[in-house]
């Protein structure tokens, strides 16, 4: 019985990351303008690139020749990060401080947000600094790959270092 109370949280965890993933593989373009807008801010800002919303498409940048949809927004590393971090809250703190948790969700969102705009800005970049030949069409993925998983795990790290912290500090102040 307690290995199930100890287990809940992580259940409870996966059950809302799984409704999650399916509420946003079933979400259009439109529906994912909260995370599309300020990407496309971030991504005009460091690319210095002016775009227009095209409804059913997204973003548009003809300058660039790239347009900014739901397969660039980012909500697969938003959700997976959401759940890496309370994941990991758990694993190190246990269910107890269960306020963190929306915390750690909420803080997900603007991790996404700039890690997608680099991720989109990079793509671009390295797109025209190599030439046609160099740049086969798997390159974006695998970059988008690279980004992603080292943001994830630099976020890991982070957080269990700053848990680490706490406690330490807990420690001494006792």
């Amino acid at each position: 019985m307690r290995y199930v109370f100890r287990s809940l949280p992580y259940l409870l965890l996966l059950v809302a990351y799984a409704a999650a993933k399916l509420a946003y593989a079933a979400a259009g373009t439109a529906d994912v303008r909260w995370l599309l807008a300020p990407t496309n801010a971030l991504v005009e800002l460091l690319l210095s690139s002016a775009s227009e919303f095209v409804p059913g498409r997204g973003y548009v940048h003809p300058a660039l020749g790239i347009v900014i949809d739901k397969s660039c927004a980012g909500g697969n590393f938003g959700l997976l990060s959401a759940l890496l971090l309370s994941a990991t809250y758990l694993w190190q703190r246990g269910p107890r401080l269960v306020l963190a948790l929306p915390l750690l969700v909420l803080l997900a969102y603007p991790l996404t947000l700039l890690v997608n705009a680099a991720r989109i800005a990079g793509a671009v970049r390295l797109g025209q600094l190599l030439p046609p030949a160099l740049a086969p069409a798997w390159l974006h993925e695998a970059q988008g790959t690279l980004v992603y998983l080292f943001f994830l795990l630099a976020a890991y790290a982070a957080l269990r270092q700053l848990l680490h912290k706490a406690d330490t500090f807990k420690a001494d102040s006792y």
